[in-house]
Formats: structure tokens, C-alpha cells, sequence
């Protein structure tokens, strides 16, 4: 049958009528889909629509794809052109290569379907008419019957539909939003082995951290997180694209915030410059006629520039730098990680309840969580947001908590596990007791108690390694290959005692044997804390690995308060010996063993001994929802004063050790002159 003369097959097409002008019950019964306002030409459009695309199916027997070769033009054209296909007869073009799926298997026909995977299904979701429903359930069923059909299809249809993940906000609807979801779950059901190269094309359609913008990121990950749901085997590989793509976002929001100061980064964070900003864009608005004056400007800048040239390859470079743009990259990025870290948090908070955990179902994704934090979270260099994940899922139930920690000291005490990864694990360690509100008084002095015991026996293994400072002196000459190992091989001895410093200033109330401090009437010989940490740190602080030396300052000052304040021990004589010594080696006047100080000039563990995991998290959202599990500083500081107790400790002991090294050097000259 040929569309070239329809009037010939008019009546007979139409709608047949009695002599009264009722229309015929047979050809109702036979022709139900039509709705009831359908008017006849509709009908009729319809109807020859699908005779062209049946005789254009027919074609193919004759070896005579012009019929075919027609149609796929016309479902190329975008749905914008005047001539482009309406959904009415895109409906039926499917319809008609659904029933006749047997004859695609042609390669006149590879055109025509690549044309139908190709169309913009989405371009067309805003169009809320009748047609569309419609549509989108023949869709899919023409994707499903193609792929169970011909298995080579299966790579181009993954490939239009995880790509389209990103662009899921333009459906109009959460049924059409399933969409993507419902065809994958029946290819994922038809073909199993798919779930193998699933993956890949994943990873190559994840929107690139960068350039994509918040709502295509979020949105990916969302339908990422939708796959899980009804394909568990890719939980592991889900995961790891995600928590890799947050540890880019997190590397690079770092490396932006590293040029501002706290008060910058709680302005910023805040959003107080955005009024600030809109007013700046007015003004440039306003000022945009003056194009003579501002293109003199900006020449009059190129030279400034140019002209200072030898200052910025000094060293002067920072001055050029943008904060504007920089400003907007910072918030960017915010906006980025702290959606989708928010859509983690929220999307995973059902699944780990009690009843949950003893079903099994919330098992494999802690594990996986874990296994993700082990492998790429716990190397990382400095990560300042991503590890919250961990935290605060941690948190849900006191096993899952038990089961971090275990694995925080497997690696922190594994003698297989290279040193910086084990200095990383003891800074989580310290970090997560310290801040995590929902561990149960067991836990926290289980872990002080096993960090006294190995540094209690680290000692009395190895300080016998080090030479008094007078012995070295007189022994320099026969022990200078002797001192290139130097105090750095004990890294992570100072680690681990400054982990227990960081612990004991956040967590003393709750290191008590008894829910009060004793009275000062006790008996000396008994100790008020657990583990006997009075005793404990009185010993260490003497010992020759003077951790004090060797410790981040802030947290030594801190905590050298707090002992005076609580009686545990006096910190002060040997923090201004130490700061004599630090003096007298800067003026030249005093000549330290080198080991001490090639390990004081290791820029390595400085960064690495100032870096505590889980400090304020500057995601405005996930702050919010993580406070609940929090500790902040400011509820356990015992003086009530936050940033001015610690500048005030800081700068007495600054004064103290001030005056003690002028009167030192004063005795020093003295003798010499002597």
C-alpha cells in the first residue's frame, strides 16, 4: 500500500457512519485507544502514519530502503523544526517497530534505530500533552524489546541513558523520573552479564568535577544512588566513583581556602559579601557605557603590570591574583561537595538502624564505606570534609563506632602499614574521640588505655636509643654517622602522645574513675584518673623524648593548662626550657645534636602533627545535619573562654619564656667573658 494517493483510501479510512449519523459499534470496538474527543482528521493521520511505516517495514524485503531512509530524516530533526515528527506519530512509528522488531535485524535499519536512541526524549518532557504518557511507555518498552532482541544494542542504550542521568531535572514528573531506572532494571534482569561494563560507562559519563555545575553533579549521583536500589552488585563500584569525585571537590576547595583566614572563610561561608557583590554588579552595570574610559583603565593596569614584572617573579605573584574569581570558585565548590555529601548523609541515614543491622542490610554498606576510607580517604593529603562521611554513619549505632575504631588501630599499629599512613591513622584516632558525641565513656578509655600501654612500652624499649645532650656534645666527633637517623625515628611515638594530649583536653570529664574529681583530701598514693594518667604524664613529660619539644605547640599550650588547672601535671619549666633551647640554636649561641634539629626542620611532620581530621566542617549544610553528633570546643573547654583563653595562655608563656632567655643569654655572656 503506497501514502502517495491517499483520497483514494479516504472512505474507506474514515469514520464510517449510519444513515442516522452513528457510528459504527464494530469499528468503535476495534478502535479503543482513540479517545473520545479525537476528531477524525487526527484519526485519519494516524492511521495512514501507520501504514507508511508498516509499507516502509515491508520495503526492506524488496531491498528498497528509500522508505526508511525518509523516516529517519524526520526523526532526526529537531523537535523545534516546523517539519519535525509530532509525538502522536512518534508513538506510532514505535508501536509499529515493536511489532515488528524481527525485521531490524537489517542494516537499512541501523540509521533508523540509531535515530530513535538519539531522540531528545527529554527535550520534549516539558510538553504536557496526552501524547506524552504515552510516549514514554513505549519508549522504554521499544528499548527493552530492542536490547533482549539484539544484545549488540545494549552499549548504545546504557550509554543514552546513564548519560542522560545529569539532565533528569527536566522530567515532569517522578514517574517519568523512573524511567531510566525502570529500562535499566529490565536490561540489568535480561542480560546479567551487563553489570560487568556497567561500571565503565559510569565513570566515563560522571560530570567532571569542575566544569559541571551543582544540579548536573547532584543529580548524577542521585540516579547513581538509584541503581543501588535494585542492582546491589555495583554498591562497591557506585561508591567509589562518588567518594572519588568528593575527594577531588575536597582536594581543590582545600588548596582555594589555604590563601584566606578563618574570618574570610565564616564570611564566605556565611554568604555576607553577596549583597556586597550584587551592588558591585549594578555599579558595573551603570558603568558599562564608559567603554573609552574603562579600556583606558584597563591599559593603564596592563602597564602598571608589565611594568612590575620583576616584582612578581620575586615572589610577588599573589597580588595578581583574582579574588573575585576566587571568591566564586570557593563557592562553587561549597555548593558542589556539600550537596552531594547532604544527599549522601540523608540518602544512607534508613540503613543503618538496629533492625537494619540485624537483618543484614546495612552491613555491606558499612563495609563498603570502610573499605573506601581505608583506600582512598585515609592516603589522601589533607582532606578536610570527605572523612565526615565515615563519621557520622560511625555514629548510628555503637558497633558500627566499635568497628571504625578497630580498624583506625589495625592500621595506626600494623607494622605492614607504611609510616605516614599510620601517622594519618593515629591523627583520626585522636580526632574522632575527640569529637564524636555519641561514644559511649567504655570506648573512649578503652583507647587512652591502649595508647598508655603501647606508649608505655615503647619507652622502655627504645628510649635507651637516646643520648643526653651532653653526652652527644662530647661524643660528636665519633657518633656524626650515628645522628643522621635522629628523633624522627620516633614519629610516631610523638603521634601517638600528642593523640592522648588531643583526647585528654577534649574528653577529661570523662577520664574520672569516679563521675566527680575526688576531693583534695584523698589519699596521695591514689590515683583519681583512669589509666593513672597523672602518674603517666608526669613520667613521659621527663623522659628523653621530651614529646613536648616535638608536639604541635597549640595542642601542648592547651593541654599544659588544663593539667595545671586539674592537677594532673606541670608543663610550664619544660615548655620554656624548650623555647630557651629553640633561641640559643636560632642566635647561634648553643649547639644542638643535629638529629634534634634536622627533625625539627622536617617540614613533613610539622603539616603532618597540626593536622586534626575533624575539626569545624566548613559545609554549611552538612554542618548542620553532623552538629548533632558533634563535640565543639566550646562545650568542654573548662574555662569558658574559647580564642581568648588560648591567646592568653599562649602569650604568658611567650612573656615567661621571654625573660628567661634574656637572663640566659646574660649568664652565658658572663661566662664567656669569664
Amino acid at each position: 500500500m503506497s501514502v502517495h494517493d491517499p483520497i483514494a483510501r479516504k472512505r474507506s479510512l474514515g469514520v464510517p457512519e449510519t444513515k442516522d449519523g452513528v457510528v459504527n459499534k464494530k469499528f468503535k470496538s476495534e478502535n479503543k485507544e482513540i479517545p473520545e474527543d479525537a476528531t477524525a482528521s487526527n484519526f485519519f493521520s494516524e492511521k495512514m502514519y501507520s501504514a507508511y511505516v508498516k509499507s516502509a517495514l515491508d520495503s526492506l524485503d524488496k531491498n528498497d530502503p528509500v522508505p526508511i531512509n525518509s523516516l529517519t530524516s524526520k526523526i532526526n530533526l529537531p523537535f523545534t523544526h516546523k517539519d519535525a515528527i509530532s509525538l502522536a506519530h512518534m508513538n506510532v512509528v514505535l508501536n509499529g517497530l515493536i511489532s515488528n522488531v524481527s525485521k531490524l535485524d537489517n542494516k537499512s535499519c541501523h540509521e533508523l534505530i540509531s535515530a530513535v536512541l538519539e531522540f531528545k526524549w527529554l527535550d520534549v518532557a516539558s510538553r504536557q500533552d496526552s501524547a506524552y504518557s504515552q510516549f514514554t511507555d513505549l519508549y522504554s518498552r521499544f528499548i527493552s524489546v530492542l536490547v533482549s532482541s539484539f544484545p549488540k544494542y545494549l552499549h548504545e542504550v546504557t550509554k543514552k541513558l546513564v548519560g542522560e542521568f545529569s539532565r533528569s531535572e527536566c522530567l515532569p514528573a517522578p514517574a517519568a523520573l523512573n524511567k531510566h531506572h525502570e529500562i535499566l532494571s529490565k536490561l540489568i534482569k535480561f542480560i546479567p552479564t551487563c553489570i560487568n561494563s556497567l561500571p565503565q560507562t559510569l565513570q566515563k559519563h560522571f560530570p567532571h568535577h569542575l566544569s559541571s555545575n551543582t544540579a548536573e553533579l547532584t543529580n548524577y549521583v542521585q540516579n547513581l544512588m538509584k541503581i543501588i536500589t535494585y542492582c546491589p552488585d555495583l554498591q562497591f563500584n557506585i561508591w567509589q566513583l562518588i567518594i572519588e569525585c568528593c575527594i577531588k571537590l575536597d582536594v581543590e576547595l582545600q588548596n582555594e581556602l589555604d590563601d584566606l583566614d578563618d574570618d574570610e572563610i565564616e564570611e564566605l561561608i556565611n554568604g555576607k559579601d553577596e549583597d556586597e557583590d550584587d551592588e558591585d554588579d549594578e555599579d558595573d552595570e551603570d558603568e558599562g557605557v564608559d567603554t573609552d574610559e574603562t579600556k583606558a583603565g584597563d591599559k593603564s593596569v596592563l602597564e602598571d603590570v608589565i611594568g612590575d614584572i620583576d616584582e612578581v617573579l620575586d615572589g610577588d605573584l599573589e597580588y595578581l591574583i583574582d579574588p573575585i574569581t576566587s571568591t566564586a570558585n570557593i563557592k562553587k565548590l561549597l555548593s558542589k561537595l556539600d550537596s552531594v555529601m547532604n544527599l549522601l548523609l540523608t540518602n544512607t541515614s534508613n540503613s543503618f538502624t538496629q533492625e537494619e543491622l540485624n537483618e543484614g542490610n546495612g552491613v555491606p554498606l558499612f563495609n563498603t564505606i570502610t573499605s573506601l576510607f581505608r583506600s582512598h580517604i585515609l592516603p589522601t593529603h589533607f582532606t578536610k570534609s570527605i572523612q565526615f562521611i565515615i563519621f557520622h554513619i560511625s555514629q548510628y549505632q555503637p558497633e558500627l563506632a566499635d568497628s571504625y575504631l578497630v580498624l583506625l588501630i589495625d592500621v595506626a599499629f600494623n607494622t605492614n602499614e607504611i609510616l605516614e599512613k599510620r601517622l594519618k591513622a593515629m591523627q583520626y584516632l585522636s580526632s574522632y574521640i575527640a569529637r564524636a558525641k555519641n561514644l559511649s565513656r567504655h570506648q573512649i578509655v578503652f583507647i587512652v588505655s591502649y595508647l598508655v600501654g603501647w606508649l608505655n612500652k615503647y619507652m622502655l624499649e627504645r628510649e635507651c636509643e637516646i643520648y643526653d645532650q651532653d653526652d652527644n656534645s662530647q661524643r660528636a666527633s665519633n657518633q656524626k654517622g650515628n645522628q643522621t637517623g635522629g628523633m624522627e625515628r620516633f614519629k610516631l611515638f610523638y603521634a601517638a602522645f600528642q593523640a592522648l594530649l588531643y583526647i585528654f583536653c577534649f574528653r577529661h570529664d570523662l577520664l574520672y574513675k569516679s563521675s566527680k574529681p575526688a576531693s583534695a583530701d584523698q589519699s596521695f598514693g591514689d590515683s583519681e584518673w583512669e589509666c593513672d594518667l597523672d602518674k603517666f604524664f608526669q613520667r613521659v613529660i621527663l623522659a628523653k623524648f621530651n614529646p613536648l619539644k616535638f608536639c604541635d605547640e597549640t595542642v601542648v599550650y592547651i593541654f599544659a593548662k588544663l593539667a595545671t588547672k586539674l592537677n594532673v601535671c606541670y608543663c610550664y619549666s619544660i615548655i620554656e626550657h624548650n623555647k630557651r633551647e629553640r633561641m640559643l640554636q636560632t642566635n647561634g649561641k648553643a649547639t644542638l645534636p643535629s638529629a634534634v634539629a634536622n627533625f625539627k626542620q622536617k617540614q613533613e611532620f610539622l603539616d603532618l602533627e597540626g593536622y586534626f581530621p575533624f575539626d569545624p566542617l566548613v559545609l554549611p549544610t552538612c554542618k548542620a545535619l553532623i552538629s548533632k553528633n558533634y563535640v565543639e570546643w566550646s562545650e568542654v573547654n573548662p574555662s569558658g573562654d574559647d580564642a581568648d583563653d588560648d591567646e592568653d595562655s599562649g602569650s604568658h608563656q611567650e612573656a615567661m619564656s621571654d625573660d628567661d632567655i634574656v637572663s640566659s643569654d646574660e649568664e652565658i655572656t658572663s661566662d664567656e667573658e669569664d
